[in-house]
């Protein structure tokens, strides 16, 4: 079920940071919001409201035929707009369990294994004078510098 938001903040446009959406709205703009995602919005009073209208007002909405500038068509853009913002957020969550995989086969890895590790992924060749704890250590500064890929 989604809860009609109205943006009634001062500024000619906002766009949401906070709960990661990216969605962008304009003064009076109402998008069409699942419930939990309204909720968050509808808790800054001060940019948000709920817009509830009335049976009249949706029987009227009902018989008129649609244009591009009605808020079927805002749904659908709202619709799209969230789902890429999750699939941005799922790609973020994949990459960073890729990450902590990574950085803990690290931790369990022999000397010569870091040493391989670093060459082949990186092209970084370290010393062989080094200990296992500062080579595992630099292949770790590597995976914070380069990332796992």
């Amino acid at each position: 079920m989604n809860t009609p938001v109205q943006y009634i903040g001062r500024k000619p446009t906002y766009t949401d940071l906070l709960y990661g959406t990216g969605l962008t709205f304009v003064p009076n703009q109402v998008r069409p919001l699942p419930e939990r995602l309204a909720a968050k919005f509808l808790r800054h009073s001060d940019l948000f409201r709920e817009e509830r209208q009335d049976d009249e007002q949706q029987d009227e909405q009902a018989q008129k035929p649609e244009r591009s500038d009605t808020p079927a068509q805002q749904e659908d853009d709202t619709a799209a707009l969230l789902a890429a913002a999750q699939k941005q957020q799922d790609e973020q969550a994949q990459k960073d369990l890729e990450r902590a995989g990574l950085m803990d086969q690290v931790r369990t890895m022999t000397k010569p294994e870091l040493q391989t590790l670093a060459k082949d992924r990186w092209n970084q060749v370290l010393a062989k004078n080094l200990t296992l704890e500062s080579t595992r250590e630099r292949v770790l500064q590597f995976v914070d510098q380069y990332g796992a890929a």
